[in-house]
């Protein structure tokens, strides 16, 4: 395939300091031959000292930076705005709290010449704000890795094939398009991605499920192309986990159709507008639930937990939808005190805050 253009996307929301560390990142990487690369970055209604950062990192590096702003509040919005705004034959996403490697942009560019797919993308590292608990770190928490927006699929590259449904998808910090196949799908959702600063997301995911549908669907792993993602030290408590895996049920509420494309929704049995299987479903992962919470592993019964908030989220969503009121309005809340020792590592089975109107803490 012919590359002679790429457009580096990033979107960012009052995060300046992080953002500066980005585009340094950025203008210190190695040029593709013959391949002109531009940076764009949208702000997305930021009240820091962003426009500045921007200014500053245009004049020091060998790529043109365009700053431009999207009022709209959503990363969906802003990511349509950037796919307006640029004209490379391979749009190159990555997030302003992220340090791409030096071949970074190299490497995508150099796929794109060699594969006919429509995406590239590869892993996202941690950059620990704080010492994370070991548990965190072992195969068994990838599976709630969600909140930390942390890939790794292993060191061996992979071909993403549209008759293969079960492999796992990249994240938007590390991951390239075919600008073709984005302008052929229509960009992205703009009901998905963190929307009005809330941790309703999916736009990632439900991208490649219309990719799949346009006949547009084919990637590749590259385990060698590598970003550093900022995890500040709040991600790593309880609380967080549990807020993110309710919106992310709530996410899944917007995206049935794609997460059950053998399903008719229009004509499945329902139940307060919720579909009667998930009801099953729900309450099978309740049960497995009580079932570990009486075993010593904390990783195993916070795993469990966290599944049955996803689905109270996904519940939530759809009674909301249904009778037009927000029934736990703005996600879970937090107002609590805690006891003394109490643990905020997510693997810690510890206890000892006094609960007032949050039931996710």
């Amino acid at each position: 395939m012919e590359v002679s253009t790429a457009s580096i996307c990033i979107c960012t929301y009052n995060r300046a300091e992080r953002l500066t560390e980005t585009l340094a990142a950025v203008q210190a990487m190695t040029p593709p031959a013959d391949c002109r690369v531009e940076v764009v970055v949208v702000d997305n209604n930021s009240t820091d000292h962003t426009k500045d950062v921007v200014a500053g990192a245009t004049r020091q590096g060998p790529f043109p930076i365009v700053y431009v702003h999207e009022s709209r509040q959503g990363k969906s919005f802003a990511l349509n705005t950037a796919l307006e705004r640029t004209r490379g034959d391979v749009l190159a996403l990555t997030d302003d709290d992220v340090v791409p490697a030096n071949d970074w942009v190299e490497r995508i560019v150099r796929h794109f010449r060699e594969r006919a797919v429509s995406f590239v993308f590869g892993k996202v590292l941690p950059r620990w704000a704080a010492t994370p608990p070991p548990e965190l770190l072992t195969t068994r928490a990838r599976d709630v890795w969600g909140p930390l927006a942390l890939v790794d699929y292993g060191d061996h590259p992979v071909e993403y094939l549209a008759e293969s449904t079960k492999q796992q998808l990249p994240i938007g910090a590390n991951l390239a398009f075919l600008r073709s196949a984005l302008i052929a799908i229509g960009g992205w959702r703009t009901d998905l991605g963190k929307v009005n600063n809330t941790l309703i997301s999916g736009e990632d995911h439900e991208i490649f499920m219309r990719l799949r549908r346009f006949g547009l669907y084919a990637g590749f792993y590259d385990p060698d192309l590598m970003v550093r993602h900022y995890v500040p030290a709040d991600r790593l408590t309880r609380r967080y986990f549990r807020r993110w895996f309710y919106w992310h049920g709530k996410t899944q509420a917007l995206m049935l159709d794609d997460l059950f494309p053998n399903v008719d929704m229009a004509i499945v049995p329902r139940i307060a507008g919720v579909p009667r299987f998930l009801y099953r479903d729900g309450l099978l992962r309740l049960w497995k639930y009580l079932q570990t919470a009486g075993r010593h592993d904390a990783l195993d019964v916070l795993v469990e937990e966290l599944q049955v908030i996803q689905f109270l989220g996904l519940y939530i969503e759809l009674w909301r939808q249904t009778f037009g009121t927000s029934i736990v309005a703005g996600g879970p809340r937090t107002s609590t005190v805690d006891g003394p020792g109490t643990c905020q590592h997510p693997f810690c089975s510890a206890r000892g805050s006094r609960r007032m109107d949050d039931p996710f803490r």
